[in-house]
């Protein structure tokens, strides 16, 4: 059994035994960290972690998650060690969703990989719960994650969450969505310029639910890798933006949009046009009646149900008191 150790900073409830001494675990015994005890050890976890999800590609995954590794306070990154090793990592992002005017403190858990050579000995298990226990002492009413490993997050407490779907979308039917909507002839596509994010946010802030980031955490995110960004203009601004790819993940989708969904129609179509060899995309909606996605089910798009989000309840106390500012009805539960 992994034993628990913070590391900066060092928690004397957790790093110390009943005597008052520091608890050492054994020679070779499993030990999960909190955090790094030196840039040395930070430089170790990361090139390991690099080397199991990014082989080839030295610091590629640092450049895909700015948001987790640039120096951000909440971000809590977990690693079990065995024989002075790495064997198994995670990472737990306190972070705060804006529904409508309130807030709901979630934690999302993501990046959860044990070495091949470590697995089968519950080390993934082990620092998945150890996320678990940290988010309720932070105070988190959720933990959010997306994995297809139900056998793994199943029996820690989670339970399937959301209801995505996948369109497909190709040439022939995002013209047939065009020539339906009818977008206004004075509309042109572009990709993104610096100037244009201020405008994407503002589109984005429409939004009943979005993930609450400040100006530094959106100005990293903008620098992921094979990130593709279409804005559709026309002479009073932008009227919509449309997203695709995010370092090695939803390569072939788009999975944010804004704006008027027949201007988000032309920037869907000036991505699919730039991704060849691939004649086709996937457009990512969320279960309510996206207009965006109604005109291209209108149009024949397929649709993938493909959900993969999990969740929990991480701290009760705080969770019910973020539900109780949206409901004062259910405050007394």
């Amino acid at each position: 059994m992994a034993t628990l150790r913070n590391i900066m900073p060092i928690s004397r409830d957790d790093a110390e035994s009943e005597t008052g001494w520091l608890a050492i675990p054994a020679a070779g015994e499993p030990e999960i960290r909190i955090g790094f005890a030196s840039i040395e050890e930070r430089r170790r976890v990361l090139d390991w972690l690099n080397d199991g999800l990014r082989a080839g590609r030295p610091g590629r995954l640092v450049s895909e998650y700015p948001l987790l590794f640039e120096r951000n306070a909440s971000a809590v990154h977990l690693t079990v060690w065995e024989n002075d090793a790495p064997v198994a990592f995670c990472t737990l992002w306190a972070v705060t969703f804006r529904v409508g005017v309130h807030r709901l403190r979630t934690g999302l858990i993501s990046l959860v990989y044990t070495d091949p050579a470590a697995r089968g000995r519950g080390h993934a298990r082990a620092v998945a719960q150890a996320a678990i226990e940290q988010a309720g002492r932070l105070e988190l009413g959720l933990l959010v994650l997306w994995s297809e490993l139900d056998r793994l997050y199943r029996p820690l407490g989670f339970d399937r969450a959301g209801h995505e779907s996948l369109l497909v979308l190709d040439a022939l039917l995002l013209e047939q969505a065009i020539d339906t909507a009818r977008p206004d002839p004075g509309l042109r596509v572009e990709r993104v310029s610096p100037a244009d994010w201020l405008e994407i946010e503002r589109l984005r802030g429409f939004r009943t639910c979005q993930l609450e980031l400040d100006g530094g955490e959106l100005a990293r995110a903008r620098t992921i890798p094979d990130l593709e960004v279409r804005v559709a203009k026309d002479s009073h601004g932008m009227r919509a933006f449309a997203l695709r790819g995010r370092g090695d993940d939803f390569q072939e989708v788009v999975h944010e949009w804004g704006g008027d969904p027949e201007a988000a129609l032309l920037c869907c179509q000036s991505l699919l046009e730039a991704c060849a060899p691939w004649n086709e995309l996937f457009l990512m909606t969320p279960p309510s009646h996206d207009p965006l996605a109604w005109r291209l089910r209108q149009a024949g798009a397929h649709r993938v149900h493909q959900p993969m989000g999990w969740m929990r309840i991480a701290s009760p106390a705080a969770f019910a008191k973020d539900i109780a500012a949206m409901l004062p009805s259910l405050s007394e539960l």
